[in-house]
């Protein structure tokens, strides 16, 4: 057995080294997955929700005061709410495709794919920062929220690729990404107001909305 494949099957001592693994070695979770070792999904997937609500902290900067709070405990919830409608779909998706799923591989491309994108938000949160705290209309940082997100998903994208080519997916599956993409935007429409709220109003808005609609009521 040579260095580097001894490098894979170490399992990572803490979450730090458990990020720079994903970022260095991306696969090297799975790989230890299909090998029947452990690819601590759960501290990968505990530690993105921490970034995630960093990201919802400065994102919460456009109104500050205690609207940093409610963004960064429904940044995480809207992303993890998002990921659970998914799973169905990512697994179903994939195994048509292709991809022969044990369990345990199966979570460590689903906790990989979280966890790329939460360090991804987190590269992005001094800007995430800046033009939420110096913003003045809420259309502005909305449009500015979405690009980023976007972003995110395009390089989270390059892991989700290289996963399922490796569990044998013969397919890009880039239509399930569209499909999470859309959810999350409906999640945070469900989730609402997360970046602005007036005065008495209540932490979660009741009332159905599409996003399309919630995204035409914000650019008015």
């Amino acid at each position: 057995m040579d260095m580097v494949d001894m490098e894979v099957r170490r399992r990572p001592s803490s979450l730090l080294e458990t990020f720079n693994e994903l970022l260095t070695r991306p696969l090297a979770g799975l790989d230890r997955a299909r090998g029947g070792g452990d690819a601590s999904p759960l501290r990968l997937l505990a530690g993105s929700v921490v970034c995630y609500a960093f990201y919802g902290a400065a994102a919460g900067f456009f109104q500050g005061g205690d609207q940093i709070l409610v963004a960064a405990l429904k940044t995480p919830l809207i992303i993890l709410f998002s990921l659970l409608l998914c799973v169905p779909s990512l697994y179903v998706f994939s195994a048509v495709s292709g991809a022969n799923w044990t369990p345990k591989a199966f979570f460590a491309v689903l906790a990989g794919f979280a966890g790329t994108l939460a360090l991804i938000l987190l590269a992005l949160l001094p800007i995430n920062w800046l033009f939420s705290a110096s913003s003045r209309y809420v259309s502005s940082a909305v449009l500015l929220h979405f690009a980023l997100w976007l972003l995110a998903l395009g390089l989270a994208w390059r892991f989700l690729r290289q996963a399922l080519g490796a569990v044998g997916s013969r397919s890009a599956m880039f239509l399930w990404l569209a499909v999470f993409c859309l959810v999350s935007l409906q999640a945070t429409t469900l989730l609402r107001p997360v970046l602005e709220r007036k005065p008495g109003t209540p932490l979660f808005v009741s009332g159905k909305k599409s996003f399309m609609e919630h995204f035409g009521d914000v650019l008015d």
